[in-house]
């Protein structure tokens, strides 16, 4: 690269820096609206680097950008005036995974676009009671001990049509990472997870926090039913 190109892929990265950094400081933190929500539809994104304005300075998506839109079932956090919403989903590891599933409990920031904060979304399914619950733990480490909150749940219906699922998941449930999952012809079902307070609670707590994103204290049990 010629120096001259290089001092100025440098100079525009300090001036792109320093105005991301001072819009950070003068906007207020982003809402977050927390909800179960129904998937309508997930469609993949034309990719914003497909068109590169300057020779010079390169664009690269890390990740897969789709467009979701949700019938909102139950606000948890916050409200919305209509009864769907649309919102961005970036992923780096191509289709969302909670969009392969009929129900989840999405965390969306109200920007503009609003946009799911990132990997934050988990499948939910009814139980036989009536109440909503993931299936299985929600933690990414299957190694690890048992979450405290999961326990053994009825869910009526399958989670899910075995021939629909990637092949990751029919992997991960092959080398015994999914010892919840009964699958039987095309029929996955469940045995066991945590019900939606508790997710809540976990999501909150943990990976939110760690973001610097406040949320309040669950709602009555009965806001979620």
């Amino acid at each position: 690269m010629p120096m001259h190109t290089m001092l100025r892929w440098i100079a525009l990265t300090a001036v792109l820096y320093a105005a991301a950094v001072s819009k950070a400081r003068a906007e207020p933190p982003v809402d977050t609206f927390v909800f179960i929500g129904e998937r309508v539809s997930v469609e993949r994104m034309k990719d914003p680097c497909a068109v590169e304005p300057d020779e010079e300075l390169r664009c690269i998506t890390m990740d897969e950008l789709f467009t979701a839109r949700y019938r909102i079932v139950q606000p948890i956090v916050g409200t919305h005036t209509a009864d769907t919403i649309e919102f961005r989903v970036a992923d780096h590891y191509g289709f969302p995974p909670f969009a392969r599933f009929e129900h989840a409990l999405l965390f969306v920031a109200m920007a503009e676009p609003p946009y799911l904060h990132k990997y934050q979304a988990v499948p939910l399914h009814r139980t036989a009671d009536g109440r909503w619950a993931s299936c299985g733990d929600i933690r990414r480490n299957w190694e690890d001990p048992k979450s405290p909150e999961v326990r053994p749940l009825h869910f009526p219906r399958p989670i899910a049509r075995w021939s629909e699922l990637p092949e990751i998941s029919q992997q991960a449930y092959r080398s015994g990472e999914l010892p919840h999952w009964r699958v039987s012809g095309d029929e996955v079902r469940c045995t066991e997870g945590m019900y939606v307070e508790d997710v809540y609670r976990m999501v909150r707590d943990g990976v939110m926090r760690a973001r610097e994103v406040r949320l309040p204290a669950w709602p009555l049990p009965e806001a979620a039913r």
